[in-house]
Protein backbone atom coordinates (compact mmCIF):
# COMPACT_ATOMS: atom_id res chain seq x y z
CA UNK A 1 0.00 0.00 0.00
CA UNK A 2 1.20 3.48 -0.86
CA UNK A 3 0.51 6.37 1.53
CA UNK A 4 0.82 9.90 0.18
CA UNK A 5 -0.53 12.35 -2.40
CA UNK A 6 -1.64 11.08 -5.80
CA UNK A 7 -2.46 14.07 -8.00
CA UNK A 8 -0.53 14.29 -11.31
CA UNK A 9 3.02 15.37 -10.51
CA UNK A 10 2.93 14.09 -6.93
CA UNK A 11 5.50 11.54 -5.79
CA UNK A 12 2.75 9.06 -4.94
CA UNK A 13 1.40 9.22 -8.49
CA UNK A 14 4.84 8.45 -9.94
CA UNK A 15 5.44 5.52 -7.59
CA UNK A 16 1.98 4.08 -8.16
CA UNK A 17 2.58 3.88 -11.91
CA UNK A 18 6.14 2.60 -11.41
CA UNK A 19 5.00 -0.31 -9.26
CA UNK A 20 2.26 -1.10 -11.77
CA UNK A 21 4.85 -1.19 -14.56
CA UNK A 22 7.03 -3.72 -12.72
CA UNK A 23 4.02 -5.89 -11.92
CA UNK A 24 3.48 -5.05 -8.24
CA UNK A 25 -0.18 -4.57 -7.33
CA UNK A 26 -0.75 -1.55 -5.09
CA UNK A 27 -3.47 -0.02 -2.96
CA UNK A 28 -3.40 3.68 -2.07
CA UNK A 29 -4.18 5.73 0.99
CA UNK A 30 -4.54 9.35 -0.13
CA UNK A 31 -3.73 11.51 2.89
CA UNK A 32 -5.40 14.55 1.32
CA UNK A 33 -8.67 12.63 0.99
CA UNK A 34 -8.44 11.72 4.69
CA UNK A 35 -7.56 15.24 5.88
CA UNK A 36 -11.07 15.65 7.30
CA UNK A 37 -10.20 13.01 9.90
CA UNK A 38 -7.73 15.38 11.53
CA UNK A 39 -8.89 17.47 14.48
CA UNK A 40 -10.12 20.96 13.74
CA UNK A 41 -7.14 22.51 15.55
CA UNK A 42 -4.59 21.27 13.00
CA UNK A 43 -6.92 21.78 10.02
CA UNK A 44 -7.40 25.44 10.91
CA UNK A 45 -4.62 27.54 9.37
CA UNK A 46 -3.90 29.54 12.51
CA UNK A 47 -4.29 26.57 14.84
CA UNK A 48 -1.95 24.53 12.71
CA UNK A 49 0.73 27.20 12.89
CA UNK A 50 0.37 27.51 16.65
CA UNK A 51 0.70 23.75 17.19
CA UNK A 52 3.19 22.93 14.43
CA UNK A 53 5.96 22.03 16.92
CA UNK A 54 3.73 20.39 19.53
CA UNK A 55 3.80 16.58 19.54
CA UNK A 56 1.08 16.57 22.21
CA UNK A 57 -1.53 18.46 20.19
CA UNK A 58 -0.65 16.93 16.82
CA UNK A 59 -0.76 13.40 18.21
CA UNK A 60 -4.20 13.88 19.74
CA UNK A 61 -5.58 15.67 16.70
CA UNK A 62 -4.46 12.87 14.34
CA UNK A 63 -5.71 9.77 16.17
CA UNK A 64 -8.75 9.22 13.94
CA UNK A 65 -6.54 9.82 10.87
CA UNK A 66 -4.09 7.17 12.09
CA UNK A 67 -6.88 4.69 12.87
CA UNK A 68 -8.14 5.11 9.31
CA UNK A 69 -4.63 4.59 7.91
CA UNK A 70 -4.13 1.44 9.97
CA UNK A 71 -7.53 -0.02 9.07
CA UNK A 72 -6.95 0.67 5.37
CA UNK A 73 -3.60 -1.12 5.41
CA UNK A 74 -5.05 -4.16 7.17
CA UNK A 75 -8.13 -4.35 4.94
CA UNK A 76 -6.02 -4.05 1.79
CA UNK A 77 -4.11 -7.23 2.64
CA UNK A 78 -0.87 -5.45 1.78
CA UNK A 79 2.36 -7.20 2.73
CA UNK A 80 4.20 -3.87 2.88
CA UNK A 81 3.37 -0.19 3.27
CA UNK A 82 5.40 2.64 1.70
CA UNK A 83 4.75 6.02 3.33
CA UNK A 84 5.68 9.01 1.16
CA UNK A 85 4.59 11.66 3.66
CA UNK A 86 5.12 11.18 7.37
CA UNK A 87 3.11 14.24 8.41
CA UNK A 88 0.67 13.23 11.19
CA UNK A 89 1.68 9.54 10.89
CA UNK A 90 2.36 8.19 14.39
CA UNK A 91 5.02 5.73 15.48
CA UNK A 92 2.29 3.75 17.29
CA UNK A 93 0.51 3.16 13.97
CA UNK A 94 3.68 1.81 12.39
CA UNK A 95 4.37 -0.41 15.42
CA UNK A 96 0.84 -1.80 15.15
CA UNK A 97 1.24 -2.59 11.45
CA UNK A 98 4.57 -4.25 12.00
CA UNK A 99 3.05 -6.26 14.85
CA UNK A 100 0.67 -7.74 12.24
CA UNK A 101 3.56 -8.79 10.01
CA UNK A 102 3.30 -5.85 7.59
CA UNK A 103 6.68 -4.42 6.56
CA UNK A 104 6.85 -0.62 6.74
CA UNK A 105 9.12 1.65 4.69
CA UNK A 106 9.05 5.44 4.57
CA UNK A 107 10.59 7.98 2.24
CA UNK A 108 11.08 11.51 3.54
CA UNK A 109 11.15 14.11 0.71
CA UNK A 110 12.30 17.05 2.88
CA UNK A 111 14.76 17.68 5.72
CA UNK A 112 13.35 16.12 8.93
CA UNK A 113 15.66 17.98 11.30
CA UNK A 114 14.99 21.35 12.97
CA UNK A 115 15.16 24.24 12.27
CA UNK A 116 13.89 23.44 8.78
CA UNK A 117 10.22 24.23 8.22
CA UNK A 118 9.32 20.69 7.10
CA UNK A 119 10.53 19.16 10.40
CA UNK A 120 7.56 17.88 12.39
CA UNK A 121 7.60 16.45 15.93
CA UNK A 122 6.12 13.11 14.81
CA UNK A 123 8.58 12.55 11.95
CA UNK A 124 11.65 11.14 13.70
CA UNK A 125 9.67 8.87 16.07
CA UNK A 126 7.85 7.42 13.03
CA UNK A 127 11.14 7.00 11.14
CA UNK A 128 12.57 5.07 14.11
CA UNK A 129 9.51 2.79 14.13
CA UNK A 130 9.75 1.88 10.42
CA UNK A 131 11.59 -1.15 9.11
CA UNK A 132 13.31 1.08 6.57
CA UNK A 133 13.68 4.86 6.29
CA UNK A 134 14.78 6.26 2.93
CA UNK A 135 15.96 9.78 2.17
CA UNK A 136 17.50 11.78 -0.70
CA UNK A 137 20.79 12.75 1.01
CA UNK A 138 23.65 10.54 2.16
CA UNK A 139 24.56 13.07 4.86
CA UNK A 140 20.99 12.92 6.15
CA UNK A 141 21.29 9.12 6.25
CA UNK A 142 24.22 9.56 8.64
CA UNK A 143 22.24 12.04 10.76
CA UNK A 144 19.21 9.74 10.88
CA UNK A 145 21.35 6.84 12.07
CA UNK A 146 22.94 9.07 14.71
CA UNK A 147 19.45 10.01 15.94
CA UNK A 148 18.39 6.39 16.42
CA UNK A 149 17.01 5.45 12.98
CA UNK A 150 18.88 2.20 12.55
CA UNK A 151 17.71 1.17 9.08
CA UNK A 152 18.24 4.39 7.13
CA UNK A 153 19.34 4.33 3.50
CA UNK A 154 19.91 6.65 0.55
CA UNK A 155 17.32 6.64 -2.24
CA UNK A 156 17.19 9.60 -4.64
CA UNK A 157 14.26 10.93 -6.60
CA UNK A 158 13.91 10.02 -10.29
CA UNK A 159 12.46 11.02 -13.66
CA UNK A 160 8.83 10.34 -14.52
CA UNK A 161 8.53 10.47 -18.35
CA UNK A 162 4.76 10.82 -18.15
CA UNK A 163 4.98 13.95 -15.97
CA UNK A 164 8.06 15.54 -17.59
CA UNK A 165 8.04 14.03 -21.09
CA UNK A 166 11.14 14.24 -23.24
CA UNK A 167 10.94 17.12 -25.73
CA UNK A 168 13.53 15.91 -28.24
CA UNK A 169 11.34 16.93 -31.19
CA UNK A 170 11.90 20.55 -30.11
CA UNK A 171 15.35 22.17 -30.66
CA UNK A 172 17.30 22.66 -27.44
CA UNK A 173 18.21 26.14 -26.32
CA UNK A 174 16.23 28.28 -28.73
CA UNK A 175 16.03 30.93 -26.01
CA UNK A 176 19.63 31.95 -25.11
CA UNK A 177 19.17 32.55 -21.40
CA UNK A 178 18.76 31.01 -17.94
CA UNK A 179 15.50 29.48 -16.71
CA UNK A 180 14.56 29.04 -13.07
CA UNK A 181 11.54 26.90 -12.12
CA UNK A 182 10.73 26.80 -8.43
CA UNK A 183 9.19 28.29 -5.35
CA UNK A 184 10.40 31.60 -3.97
CA UNK A 185 12.59 31.77 -0.92
CA UNK A 186 14.83 34.55 0.35
CA UNK A 187 18.11 32.75 -0.39
CA UNK A 188 17.04 32.09 -3.99
CA UNK A 189 15.84 35.66 -4.44
CA UNK A 190 19.19 37.11 -3.38
CA UNK A 191 21.15 34.78 -5.64
CA UNK A 192 18.92 35.25 -8.70
CA UNK A 193 18.79 39.03 -8.21
CA UNK A 194 22.56 39.14 -8.69
CA UNK A 195 22.47 36.65 -11.55
CA UNK A 196 19.82 38.68 -13.41
CA UNK A 197 22.19 41.64 -13.57
CA UNK A 198 24.53 39.63 -15.80
CA UNK A 199 22.52 36.95 -17.65
CA UNK A 200 19.02 36.98 -19.26
CA UNK A 201 16.74 35.24 -16.73
CA UNK A 202 13.18 33.91 -16.69
CA UNK A 203 11.48 32.77 -13.48
CA UNK A 204 8.37 30.60 -13.15
CA UNK A 205 7.07 29.66 -9.72
CA UNK A 206 4.99 30.46 -6.67
CA UNK A 207 5.20 33.61 -4.50
CA UNK A 208 7.66 35.51 -6.70
CA UNK A 209 4.99 38.09 -7.44
CA UNK A 210 4.25 39.12 -3.86
CA UNK A 211 7.27 38.22 -1.74
CA UNK A 212 10.04 39.72 -3.83
CA UNK A 213 11.13 43.33 -3.48
CA UNK A 214 8.96 45.60 -5.68
CA UNK A 215 10.72 46.83 -8.85
CA UNK A 216 13.56 44.36 -8.29
CA UNK A 217 15.13 42.48 -11.20
CA UNK A 218 13.70 39.14 -10.05
CA UNK A 219 10.20 40.64 -9.88
CA UNK A 220 10.68 41.79 -13.47
CA UNK A 221 12.03 38.34 -14.51
CA UNK A 222 9.06 36.50 -13.03
CA UNK A 223 6.77 35.37 -15.83
CA UNK A 224 3.60 35.74 -13.77
CA UNK A 225 2.82 32.11 -13.08
CA UNK A 226 3.96 28.65 -12.10
CA UNK A 227 4.63 25.98 -14.73
CA UNK A 228 4.01 22.27 -14.20
CA UNK A 229 4.10 18.99 -16.09
CA UNK A 230 4.35 19.18 -19.89
CA UNK A 231 4.38 23.00 -19.91
CA UNK A 232 7.42 22.98 -17.64
CA UNK A 233 9.09 20.31 -19.77
CA UNK A 234 8.60 22.41 -22.90
CA UNK A 235 10.19 25.53 -21.36
CA UNK A 236 13.06 23.45 -19.92
CA UNK A 237 13.90 22.24 -23.43
CA UNK A 238 13.68 25.61 -25.14
CA UNK A 239 15.93 27.37 -22.57
CA UNK A 240 19.68 27.19 -23.06
CA UNK A 241 20.31 26.75 -19.33
CA UNK A 242 18.11 25.51 -16.47
CA UNK A 243 19.46 26.62 -13.12
CA UNK A 244 18.87 24.63 -9.94
CA UNK A 245 19.53 26.65 -6.77
CA UNK A 246 19.42 24.37 -3.73
CA UNK A 247 17.57 25.69 -0.68
CA UNK A 248 18.81 25.93 2.91
CA UNK A 249 17.11 22.61 3.75
CA UNK A 250 19.46 20.94 1.27
CA UNK A 251 22.52 22.23 3.15
CA UNK A 252 23.51 19.62 5.72
CA UNK A 253 25.98 20.77 8.40
CA UNK A 254 26.97 23.69 6.18
CA UNK A 255 27.54 21.59 3.03
CA UNK A 256 25.07 21.26 0.10
CA UNK A 257 24.15 17.60 -0.30
CA UNK A 258 21.74 15.28 -2.05
CA UNK A 259 19.52 15.56 -5.09
CA UNK A 260 16.09 17.08 -5.61
CA UNK A 261 13.49 16.30 -8.27
CA UNK A 262 14.86 18.96 -10.63
CA UNK A 263 18.16 17.03 -10.97
CA UNK A 264 16.20 14.34 -12.84
CA UNK A 265 13.38 16.32 -14.45
CA UNK A 266 15.65 18.68 -16.41
CA UNK A 267 17.74 16.03 -18.21
CA UNK A 268 14.65 13.85 -18.54
CA UNK A 269 12.85 16.59 -20.48
CA UNK A 270 15.95 17.21 -22.60
CA UNK A 271 17.27 20.30 -20.85
CA UNK A 272 20.68 21.51 -19.69
CA UNK A 273 21.18 21.43 -15.91
CA UNK A 274 23.40 23.94 -14.08
CA UNK A 275 23.07 23.25 -10.37
CA UNK A 276 24.44 24.07 -6.95
CA UNK A 277 27.37 21.67 -6.46
CA UNK A 278 26.46 18.88 -4.03
CA UNK A 279 27.98 15.50 -3.25
CA UNK A 280 25.03 13.35 -4.26
CA UNK A 281 24.48 15.17 -7.53
CA UNK A 282 28.09 15.05 -8.70
CA UNK A 283 28.18 11.30 -7.96
CA UNK A 284 25.11 10.42 -10.04
CA UNK A 285 25.69 13.09 -12.69
CA UNK A 286 29.47 13.64 -13.08
CA UNK A 287 30.57 17.22 -13.60
CA UNK A 288 31.21 18.13 -17.21
CA UNK A 289 29.76 14.83 -18.45
CA UNK A 290 26.04 14.88 -17.67
CA UNK A 291 25.64 18.13 -15.69
CA UNK A 292 27.44 21.30 -14.68
CA UNK A 293 27.72 22.83 -11.22
CA UNK A 294 28.61 26.02 -9.37
CA UNK A 295 29.62 26.88 -5.84
CA UNK A 296 29.22 30.66 -6.10
CA UNK A 297 27.74 33.35 -8.31
CA UNK A 298 30.91 34.02 -10.33
CA UNK A 299 31.26 30.35 -11.27
CA UNK A 300 27.56 30.20 -12.17
CA UNK A 301 27.81 33.23 -14.48
CA UNK A 302 31.01 31.96 -16.12
CA UNK A 303 29.55 28.54 -16.91
CA UNK A 304 26.20 29.90 -18.05
CA UNK A 305 27.87 32.29 -20.51
CA UNK A 306 30.23 29.59 -21.77
CA UNK A 307 27.50 27.05 -22.52
CA UNK A 308 25.05 29.60 -23.94
CA UNK A 309 27.74 30.55 -26.46
CA UNK A 310 28.76 26.95 -27.30
CA UNK A 311 25.74 25.18 -28.80
CA UNK A 312 27.64 22.00 -29.66
CA UNK A 313 29.10 21.45 -26.17
CA UNK A 314 25.76 22.21 -24.54
CA UNK A 315 23.75 19.84 -26.72
CA UNK A 316 26.28 17.02 -26.38
CA UNK A 317 26.00 17.25 -22.60
CA UNK A 318 22.19 17.36 -22.84
CA UNK A 319 22.16 14.16 -24.92
CA UNK A 320 24.46 12.31 -22.50
CA UNK A 321 22.44 13.46 -19.50
CA UNK A 322 19.14 12.34 -21.00
CA UNK A 323 20.57 8.92 -21.88
CA UNK A 324 21.82 8.45 -18.30
CA UNK A 325 18.47 9.37 -16.76
CA UNK A 326 16.49 7.19 -19.16
CA UNK A 327 18.77 4.20 -18.54
CA UNK A 328 19.16 4.33 -14.74
CA UNK A 329 17.02 6.96 -13.04
CA UNK A 330 13.33 6.42 -13.76
CA UNK A 331 10.80 5.61 -11.01
CA UNK A 332 10.61 2.01 -12.22
CA UNK A 333 14.30 1.74 -11.27
CA UNK A 334 13.60 3.30 -7.88
CA UNK A 335 10.66 0.97 -7.22
CA UNK A 336 12.88 -2.06 -7.82
CA UNK A 337 15.67 -0.59 -5.66
CA UNK A 338 13.18 0.12 -2.89
CA UNK A 339 11.93 -3.48 -2.88
CA UNK A 340 15.50 -4.77 -2.77
CA UNK A 341 16.34 -2.49 0.16
CA UNK A 342 13.20 -3.48 2.04
CA UNK A 343 13.80 -7.20 1.49
CA UNK A 344 17.41 -6.83 2.62
CA UNK A 345 16.60 -4.81 5.74
CA UNK A 346 16.28 -6.79 8.97
CA UNK A 347 12.85 -6.94 10.58
CA UNK A 348 12.88 -4.76 13.68
CA UNK A 349 12.03 -6.45 16.98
Amino acid sequence: MLVGHFSPGDLGDSYRRAFDEIGVRTHIFDTRASWHRLGWLVRDRIGRRLTIRSYFFRDRASRDFNRCLQDSAIESGARAVLILTLEFVSAATLDSLRGRGIRVACFYPDNPFPPHYAARPETLPAARAADLCLIWSERLVEKLKASGVRNAAFLPFAWDPEIFPCQNSQPQGTWPGVLFLGTWDRHRERFLEKLARQIPLRIYGSFWGNKTIPFSRVRHCWQGRELRLIDAARVIRESAICINVLRQQHTIDGIPDGLIMRHFEVPGAGGFLLSTRSRGATTLFPEGETAEYFSNLDECVEKARSYIADDSARRNLVDRAHAAVAARHQYTHRAMQLLQLLNASPTKP
